[in-house]
This record gives C-alpha cells, sequence and structure tokens, in this order.
C-alpha cells in the first residue's frame, strides 16, 4: 500500500524552521511547509528553504482565517504564494485567496485548491456546492477539510471520496478528535493523500503523529 503521509513543517524563526525541516525530513517522504509560522518570514528565506528542502514538498502560506499564523498584510501573503509557485513540488493556495488574486501556473508545480471550516462540516451538498467552485479554477488537487462535530458527520466526508470522479484528485479530512479516523481511511477511500505530525510539527486538530500512523498501515497490510 503506497499512502502519501504528509508532515508539517513550522517554527517561530527561519533558524527554528530550518532545524525542524532538517529533523522531520530524516523521517518524512513528504513535507507541508507551513511559512506562515515564521514571524518574520521574507522572499530569500522561500529560497533557503528550498535550498534546504529534499523531499517532495507542500508549500502554504495560510491565512488567519483558515487557522494560519500570517501577521502581515494579504498582499505580501499573496506575493509568497506566488513566489513559491515554480519552486515546489506542490503550492496549497485557499479558495477565498484564488477569488480575489491571480496566480500564475507553472510546470513543475501542481495546485492545492483548499478549503477549511474549524467551525464544523457542512451538508454533503454544501460540500459539493464548494468543490463544483473549486473545479472553475481548475486546480491540481482540490482539499476539503473540515471540523467533525458529531462521529456521524465522518460519513459525509467518506462520501466525497467514493463519489468523486475518477479522473479527480481529492485530499478530504475530517479535523478534531472525532476526525482522527478520516486522516487513516481516508486513502484507503481515494484520498489524494494524509496528514501526519511529528515532534516537530502540528499543523491542524487531530493529526496522528507519523510513527503512529505508519504503525496502522503496516497492521492494515497483515
Amino acid at each position: 500500500m503506497n499512502t502519501k503521509i504528509c508532515t508539517p513543517v513550522t517554527g517561530g524563526t527561519i533558524d527554528e524552521f530550518l532545524l525542524n525541516l532538517e529533523k522531520t525530513q530524516e523521517i518524512s517522504d513528504m513535507v507541508e511547509l507551513r511559512v506562515d509560522t515564521i514571524r518574520t518570514i521574507n522572499m530569500d528565506h522561500i529560497r533557503l528553504i528550498k535550498e534546504k528542502t529534499s523531499k517532495e514538498a507542500i508549500f502554504t502560506c495560510r491565512s488567519k482565517d483558515e487557522g494560519g499564523h500570517f501577521e502581515d498584510p494579504e498582499t505580501q501573503r499573496v506575493k509568497i504564494l506566488q513566489r513559491g509557485i515554480g519552486l515546489f513540488e506542490y503550492v496549497d493556495i485557499e479558495l477565498a485567496t484564488v477569488k480575489k488574486h491571480d496566480f500564475s501556473c507553472e510546470d513543475g508545480t501542481k495546485i492545492i485548491l483548499s478549503y477549511h471550516n474549524f467551525i464544523e462540516t457542512p451538508s454533503y451538498w454544501d460540500m459539493q456546492k464548494v468543490i463544483f467552485e473549486m473545479n472553475k479554477f481548475k486546480p491540481d488537487i482540490l482539499k476539503i477539510a473540515t471540523m467533525v462535530q458529531k462521529e456521524y458527520e465522518v460519513t459525509k466526508l467518506y462520501r466525497l471520496l467514493t463519489n468523486k470522479p475518477h479522473t479527480e484528485n481529492r485530499i478530504v479530512v475530517g479535523m478534531g478528535e472525532k476526525g482522527r479516523m478520516t486522516r487513516v481511511l481516508g486513502p484507503l477511500l481515494g484520498s489524494y493523500l494524509t496528514f501526519a505530525s511529528t515532534p516537530w510539527g502540528e499543523s491542524a486538530p487531530g493529526q496522528i503523529e507519523l510513527a503512529e500512523m505508519k504503525r496502522m498501515y503496516k497492521s492494515l497490510e497483515i
């Protein structure tokens, strides 16, 4: 079973970020570069991060509205995201952001268009409306991450995977304690990848530690 497990890299300073990146890459095959956690992020830092990144990477600079930490003007955040295109394998951009700003496409970078809801898991049909809107921008991958308040709500997320077109790449994640199993079962139902935490980085509530995630998949193979 070849499951993509992506682990976040965070850090309050560029030095801390690069140290955490080095440690994470020792145990992980794919990293999510959460550069919004760097308090004084600038363009020179992005090139430095690229030089130090040896594993497949998702580059993102998350807005506060969608669980991020970026505090500078929105125009600067957009420039940072645009800088990542062409440098990294993936760049994750929020649906709300692409509605307001234009982003160039370059060979070698896949665009992940994402929607995060840290309050609830909307109805299945409301999430399908979000997906319909996402597809207008022709992304390479769609990402839906919602907070699971009731255990039965995970069935709505599983349905997004089992009913997706076979030509479409989707990442579907349930956040929070009640959404933890979506992180394990998602890839088995067709999710493009899943996320796991490490001692040096966690980016959303309910993430399972990488070593535990690997043990789960190993037991499923048996």
